[in-house]
């Protein structure tokens, strides 16, 4: 109706002589166009909800207990707070925390916690309580899918209410990072029980409700903390598929959708919306089992980085939304990234060289293990094309997540995979001798302590160039390209944050534009 009276209103503007019955339906006409629009403006500024498409629906919502990004997507930073945040620059920086300090030895970081704070019951949040939430990731129980990052943490102690000291087994730069994670907010004991269908958080957003197979929806938390969002309400819709979350935007049943990777045609050109690049940091690659022969020789690995094109995978989300191409485990949105693209160019005569000179056979066959996503599917067809022309005989092996995740991820039980890797800064996996990779180098692990015991940024930084160098040489995995993912939302929704590499949408800066 809105755009009828725009067109009309052109068209009326654009007349040069009318009868007098003519005028005075175009004036009518006119000041019922004029009320329509003030009010629709009105209803623009009074907004105060939004409802956003969200493709996959998680199995918990209790981020500390499930690795599905989704939770995080909905939970983080809106229901659920850490003791530090990655904010919408990409910057670690204080949440429930105020600030810390490390001991001279680096054994020992001393963190100030904000006062006053309460869980959505009423709850205090406390040093002691952080206590607990920080000891329930290092149980050994604890199934924690981030527990990894806080492996040199021996121990935390209580110092006041307010006042929290995390004793260290060794050096750790990245714990303030670790801190910030999905899987580091903070619980109270008294919520973690129902926390997978009910969280309680701190966060400036409280649960409502969970429709399984519709929506979760959460409300304005006045008691929160910190500044009081624009929104008071929120709803996170499950759209199922591709097709189904195009429809419910074109047809406004939702003002956007979250980590579209797709494409954007369908959006390009309408003036209603926006797309907003995001810098999520997953990483597709060809996972390679480095303890298996004959992916056990280094020359079999070059060859296949060699082998692989790269460049058909340019076009592969749309002409609009190209990837960035990777040369190692690292984003390119990091000031620390090193451009390793071009160490292995794509040359299928020097790959069959190498290959030649490992011993391998033509018509060796490797299967190629499948995960259910549209890079694996499609994606996997032209990594296997490449294959055969090195002489390989490719046998696909599509399986379902939890296949995957049993045969690949914690079996081993693979020789090559196709995988995308969404944790942010997680280039400590290949110090890992139980990580899927079985790199297992020596080598390496001495480089990343190097790394763990950095003394300042600089240091740091130049520590995480040579271990992006050190498994592009080794050539681990091949290296592919970085998801380009996008929220495609209503061009009046504004403040999501797209500059930082965690996996959520964060509410707390949303506003409807008037």
């Amino acid at each position: 109706m809105l755009l009828s009276c725009l067109s009309r209103g052109v068209r009326a503007v654009g007349r040069v002589t009318v009868s007098a019955r003519s005028a005075g339906r175009v004036l009518v006409r006119s000041v019922a166009c004029t009320l329509l629009l003030v009010a629709t403006a009105q209803a623009w500024a009074a907004r105060d909800d939004v409802r956003l498409g969200l493709t996959l629906e998680p199995p918990s919502l209790d981020p500390t207990a499930v690795a599905a990004a989704s939770v995080g997507e909905m939970m983080y930073a809106n229901v659920l707070e850490g003791l530090t945040v990655v904010d919408a620059e990409g910057r670690v920086v204080p949440r429930l925390a105020t600030s810390w300090v490390l001991s001279a030895d680096k054994r020992q970081l001393d963190v100030n916690l904000r006062s006053g704070v309460r869980f959505h019951d009423a709850r205090p949040f406390n040093a002691e309580v952080a206590a607990w939430s920080l000891g329930r990731i290092l149980a050994p129980e604890s199934k924690n899918p981030q527990k990894k990052w806080f492996e040199r943490v021996q121990s935390v102690q209580v110092l006041t209410p307010t006042r929290l000291r995390i004793h260290l087994k060794a050096p750790d730069p990245f714990l303030p990072f670790a801190l910030a994670l999905p899987a580091a907010v903070m619980m109270h004991p008294a919520h973690v029980a129902t926390a997978d269908q009910h969280p309680v958080g701190t966060g400036p957003f409280r649960f409502v409700r969970w429709e399984k197979g519709v929506r979760v929806m959460l409300e304005r938390n006045p008691q929160h903390w910190g500044k009081q969002p624009a929104l008071a309400r929120a709803e996170f819709v499950f759209v199922g598929g591709r097709t189904e979350g195009e429809a419910l935007v074109v047809e406004g049943a939702v003002d956007g959708l979250i980590s579209v990777t797709d494409r954007t045609q369908p959006f390009q050109g309408r003036p209603d919306l926006q797309v907003l690049r995001r810098q999520i940091e997953q990483k597709v690659l060809v996972a390679v089992n480095n303890a298996r022969p004959p992916f056990n020789d280094v020359r079999v690995r070059r060859a296949l980085a060699h082998g692989i094109r790269r460049e058909s995978f340019r076009l592969f989300y749309g002409e609009d939304l190209q990837p960035a191409f990777i040369g190692s485990h690292f984003s390119p949105a990091h000031p620390a990234y090193v451009d390793l693209v071009q160490r292995y160019s794509h040359d299928p005569a020097q790959a069959r060289s190498l290959l030649k000179a490992a011993g391998v056979k033509p018509g060796t066959k490797v299967p190629l293990v499948v995960p259910p996503t549209r890079y694996g599917r499609i994606g996997s067809v032209s990594v296997a094309e490449d294959l055969e022309n090195l002489g390989f005989q490719v046998e696909l092996v599509h399986l379902g997540w939890s296949d995957w995740l049993n045969q690949v991820f914690n079996r081993k039980d693979y020789a090559l995979s196709i995988i995308a890797h969404v944790e942010p800064m997680d280039l400590n996996i290949y110090a890992r001798d139980d990580y899927y990779f079985n790199y297992a180098n020596a080598d390496f692990k001495a480089l990343w302590e190097r790394v763990m015991d950095a003394s300042g940024e600089t240091e740091l930084w130049r520590g995480l160039e040579a271990a992006q160098r050190r498994i592009a040489d080794d050539a681990v995995n091949v290296f592919l390209f970085m998801v380009p993912q996008i929220y495609v939302t209503h061009r009046k929704l504004q403040g999501l944050w797209v500059n930082t590499p965690v996996p959520a949408t964060v509410l707390e800066d949303a506003r409807w534009l008037p």
